[in-house]
């Protein structure tokens, strides 16, 4: 029960590590939108490599620190919806080649990429409350051995110990 309960333990601090990292997407979302509404083409590169490193991050996980995403089917279909959206996004508003591009729907194409990684942070989300629930599940079956032990342990002082120096001490 202890291996177990350290096992979902990790994998709660993965899934946690997953959802600061796809919450991060989002503000870097915001961020793009940003620099190309002032067409700021220098950060506009920087960011769209950090917004590449978010994805493979998500995709292959983190081996210096519990990172990684959970890969149920919901999650899987979440997180190939956001890979989707931001070719198309990155297509259309990061390799503008006029000076002044039409920002027209710019706004809305953020908001509606946002709401793509938010449907992802709320599956892993969803994900976690189950690995959560079985991690108390489990903790309260540690719990509920150790309350057992206890009293067998108790009983077992008391037959072996108590009462044999009781019985010597009537016969004495």
């Amino acid at each position: 029960a202890s291996a177990a309960t350290l096992w979902v333990s990790w994998q709660l601090d993965g899934g946690a590590a997953a959802v600061n990292e796809a919450g991060r997407m989002r503000m870097q979302s915001y961020r793009l939108s940003l620099s190309v509404s002032t067409g700021d083409k220098a950060a506009l590169a920087t960011q769209a490599q950090a917004f590449e490193h978010s994805l493979a991050l998500l995709q292959r996980g983190d081996p210096e620190r519990p990172l990684f995403v959970p890969w149920d089917e919901r999650v899987h279909q979440h997180f190939a919806s956001v890979t989707q959206d931001w070719r198309r996004y990155s297509a259309r508003w990061l390799y503008i080649p006029n000076a002044t591009p039409n920002l027209t729907g710019l706004s809305s194409d953020t908001a509606q990429f946002a709401t793509r990684i938010d449907h992802l942070v709320d599956a892993i989300e969803a994900h976690l409350a189950r690995w959560t629930a079985l991690l108390h599940l489990l903790q309260m079956s540690m719990l509920a051995l150790a309350v057992l032990g206890a009293a067998v342990l108790l009983l077992c002082g008391y037959l072996y110990v108590l009462e044999p120096v009781g019985q010597l001490k009537t016969a004495i």
